[in-house]
């Protein structure tokens, strides 16, 4: 699949990977996330809408580039084709019962772990080369299944989730879970942050990977510290926001008599 190792790899090691959320259908985001140095990018499909045609162009972009490409996708309809695609990862958001972690990983992995569909039209069979049965086994080291806990039944019932074997990796959401809270909004609201630290806790208990959203340098600390070393911090869209606001401010301000 072209990729030296997975995100899910580096963690094992304790190396730490920061990543960028990408909601923009440019397949040059990806080249500037690769030469800024991101490890790793997640298309979000949940919140921002892509075509096929568009999402193919990322992922090839990101495999020629050899960085791992994730994908949050709403829900597991469809997934056959994108898994076809090879992403790194796919994340379903909002998993609150042990049900649908097991239908997620029904839907994401071969045998014996779910029931994925199987047919010849992967990228690593048809221009790699490779066997089914090599895929079959390649797919299993190198395609992560994300869960994205977010809710207060997620929470009530996490040891469940977690004992799902199939899930690898694991999200939060702060947005999500302030609503759940009564605290709609405050994402740092201590009651999130601490449902947050209980789900990273859990994760890691379980064995799994958290990977988590951080908004500063200190939060980044203060979860490294806890054991995570898999970090989103940032967002194409908000990133391009900023910069050109402080580049218009920088130029703006001359005296041009």
């Amino acid at each position: 699949m072209g990729i030296k190792q997975t995100i899910r790899a580096r963690a094992q090691a304790g190396l730490t990977s920061f990543g960028l959320s990408v909601v923009l259908p440019i397949p040059s985001v990806i080249e500037l996330a690769v030469k800024a140095g991101y490890d790793f990018v997640r298309i979000d499909c949940e919140h921002s809408y892509m075509s096929p045609a568009e999402l193919r162009g990322l992922l090839s972009t990101a495999r020629l580039l050899g960085i791992p490409c994730q994908v949050r996708t709403p829900d597991v309809a469809n997934l056959t084709p994108l898994l076809g695609q090879e992403p790194a990862a796919i994340m379903i958001p909002h998993v609150g019962s042990a049900a649908y972690a097991r239908q997620i990983v029904d839907s994401c992995k071969f045998a014996p772990l779910g029931t994925r569909g199987m047919d010849a039209g992967t990228r690593s069979i048809r221009c790699g080369g490779m066997s089914r049965e090599e895929y079959m086994s390649c797919a299993a080291q190198t395609q992560d299944v994300i869960v994205q806990i977010e809710s207060r039944s997620a929470i009530q019932y996490i040891d469940e989730i977690l004992s799902v074997e199939g899930v690898d990796m694991v999200a939060t959401g702060r947005a999500d879970l302030s609503q759940e809270l009564g605290v709609a909004g405050q994402k740092d609201h201590p009651d999130v942050i601490e449902a947050e630290n209980f789900i990273i806790q859990k994760t890691m208990e379980y064995g799994k990977i958290p990977t988590i959203t951080a908004d500063t340098a200190q939060r980044v600390q203060q979860m490294y510290e806890m054991g995570v070393r898999c970090f989103l911090v940032g967002k194409d869209e908000n990133l391009l926001d900023k910069a050109l606001k402080k580049n218009l401010r920088e130029k703006a301000c001359v005296n041009l008599g």
